[in-house]
């Protein structure tokens, strides 16, 4: 039996990584390009993933959909499959449509909203992702290291009459955790605020140090006393800065999920000032590298900046 057609937007380090992992376990996988620009397109022929040039297109290739955009295209990508309501209707198959985006619940469930309409020919799943992109394991031939892909809602890929859902769910190591829109996506919104979100707090706490002249005791005491502690803050204040534009709109959503589902008022509200802080960060031209900066870089890079406000 012929293996289904993956359709992933877009076309970023997770999406690739993604895409290699099913290319390796003969998936054709496919993208649209609309609107993209020329660097995507390559990166996408460069991993062997087909192009089409245009979102209806897509809708009439794919088997299964899965969204992986920054978070601020969440909802703009659902419409534009929405959009495509021609070849939508036209499919004898549904078409799954899986959100794997850094959204808050009422984010996925505002997607479902957009699929309503199109109840016959789509099945919508909330989901997110946990860890970092899909890579074959140097030492182990055949073997991947892969994220954690959790999803929810009424559907699953396990009730897909293709026969080929549960083999693609296990493929992409992904887990049905509930029966409800929101779950999935609110897994990963509160994993990811006790791993970024103290990122932040280090990000304050070292240029803080640094402009009092102790940014040496501070790391000499943290690796005396929370060496643990000090050597997360480290890596992820070297790590960050090539991130931080990405993290902004999910430090909101972050939030978002804490007041709407998680029942915090806006007086204890934390995220809306790391989303801040990223932004402020991401301003800060030459910061960091893809591979990362030495804390020292960082520190000097946003001490600079701050004398300058």
């Amino acid at each position: 039996m012929a293996k289904p057609t993956v359709g992933i937007l877009s076309i970023g380090d997770m999406g690739v990584g993604i895409a290699r992992l099913l290319l390796a376990n003969n998936y054709h996988v496919v993208t649209s390009v609309s609107s993209r620009s020329e660097a995507t397109k390559e990166r996408a022929q460069k991993a062997n993933i087909a192009l089409v040039e245009k979102d209806g297109d897509l809708v009439d290739q794919a088997d299964y959909i899965l969204s992986i955009v920054p978070p601020r295209d969440a909802l703009a990508t659902a419409r534009r499959i929405a959009f495509a309501k021609i070849e939508l209707e036209k499919r004898k198959q549904p078409l799954y449509y899986v959100d794997l985006n850094a959204i808050a619940p009422r984010s996925s469930r505002q997607i479902a909203d957009i699929f309503q309409p199109f109840t016959e020919h789509v099945r919508f799943i909330d989901g997110g992702i946990i860890g970092g992109p899909p890579a074959p394991k140097p030492d182990s031939p055949g073997e991947w290291r892969k994220p954690s892909l959790v999803v929810s809602g009424p559907h699953s890929l396990h009730d897909d009459r293709s026969g080929h859902g549960a083999s693609l769910a296990s493929i992409l190591n992904m887990r049905h955790i509930a029966n409800e829109i929101g779950p999935a996506s609110g897994l990963k919104m509160c994993f990811a605020s006790t791993t970024k979100g103290p990122t932040a707090i280090a990000i304050q706490s070292f240029t803080t140090a640094s402009r009092l002249g102790v940014l040496d005791e501070l790391r000499a005491h943290l690796s005396n006393y929370s060496p643990m502690t000090g050597q997360l803050a480290e890596a992820g204040v070297k790590g960050m800065p090539s991130k931080a534009y990405r993290w902004v709109e999910e430090m909101r959503q972050i939030g978002e999920t804490f007041e709407v589902d998680g029942g915090w008022g806006s007086e204890t509200a934390i995220f809306p000032g790391a989303a801040a802080l990223y932004e402020f960060v991401a301003s800060v031209e030459g910061l960091g590298g893809e591979k990362g900066s030495e804390v020292e870089e960082v520190v000097h890079g946003l001490t600079t900046k701050l004398k300058k406000e």
